[in-house]
């Protein structure tokens, strides 16, 4: 059965539009189901059949525990970057050893102990930390070789570049008594000169993303944190933010902030034949050459 590859958005970026394709081409060849108004997005039944989701390795059981309600927003669209952490990271979780190579070689992270990974994850209660809707893709904790506790909050991003920012979030970036300055100020990892840069749309949200980081190291959760944005090598937008947003962090500090591509996230994976199969489902998934 050939299927329709359907409409796509003549809006898109460059990056986005060959992104959109690639979903569409795989919803089309592999899922050979229907499109649901663009060709990247799949009907209500499949999305509820969890189609857009990796079918072994406990990906699918993952994503329910966390979320056991039907979104058609994270479960029927194959381009929005919601569904991603539960395709990628989820499998590590049952298999330390899998874990801790990927956390040397994708993220720089030497943690020997202890390691435990959350998905959509936040510290609670929010007032204690930065009091608004701020949370990890993933989040994944353990102990280095010197005992201490180490937390590395994971955001996923695929097409995604900056955001506008809404009502709510405007008036925090805008008071410096918000929980975001406060946090910004007593981290003492700021380079303070021309801090207001991170309120952009560019800088935002990893801003947010190492501030809910810094206040769990403020309220003694614990000893370290770093934070890490996994994205595809096409979108540079990342690759450019993250440098920006270092610039604004003392030389010390600059560390903590780290990117990995899909690309070199998926090829660290290595293992039994499952992972050899999870691994080929990523590439085919994710993972596309823009045209020239």
């Amino acid at each position: 059965m050939t299927m329709d590859i359907g409409p796509q958005y003549k809006q898109d970026d460059p990056f986005k539009a060959a992104a959109r394709l690639h979903q569409s081409k795989y919803r089309a060849k592999f899922l050979k189901v229907y499109y649901q108004d663009y060709g990247n997005r799949i009907t209500e039944a499949d999305g509820r059949a969890l189609l857009n989701y990796y079918d072994e390795l406990g990906v699918r059981e993952a994503l329910r525990e966390r979320y056991p309600v039907y979104s058609k927003k994270r479960d029927a669209d194959l381009l929005r970057s919601e569904h991603i952490p539960f395709n990628m990271l989820a499998p590590l979780a049952c298999r330390p050893a899998l874990m801790k190579h990927v956390l040397s070689e994708a993220f720089g992270l030497e943690l020997s102990q202890s390691i435990q990974m959350k998905l959509e994850w936040a510290p609670s209660p929010a007032e204690e930390y930065l009091d608004d809707l701020t949370s990890f893709d993933a989040y994944i904790q353990g102990r280095d070789e010197n005992g201490s506790l180490i937390g590395l909050g994971i955001e996923v991003k695929y097409t995604e570049r900056g955001y506008r920012i809404g009502p709510s979030e405007a008036r925090r970036v805008h008071d410096h008594q918000s929980t975001y300055w406060v946090t910004t100020r007593e981290s003492g990892m700021f380079a303070m000169s021309g801090c207001d840069e991170l309120t952009t749309d560019d800088l935002r949200q990893v801003w947010r993303n190492h501030l809910l980081g810094l206040a769990m190291v403020r309220n003694r959760d614990i000893d370290k944190f770093v934070s890490a944005t996994l994205y595809p090598a096409g979108n540079h937008h990342f690759t450019h933010a993250l440098t920006q947003y270092r610039d604004h962090l003392i030389p010390t500090a600059q560390d903590g902030i780290r990117g990995c591509t899909f690309e070199d996230y998926i090829n660290c994976l290595q293992g039994d034949n499952e992972i050899k199969a999870w691994k080929s489902y990523l590439k085919e998934r994710y993972l596309f050459e823009m045209a020239e």
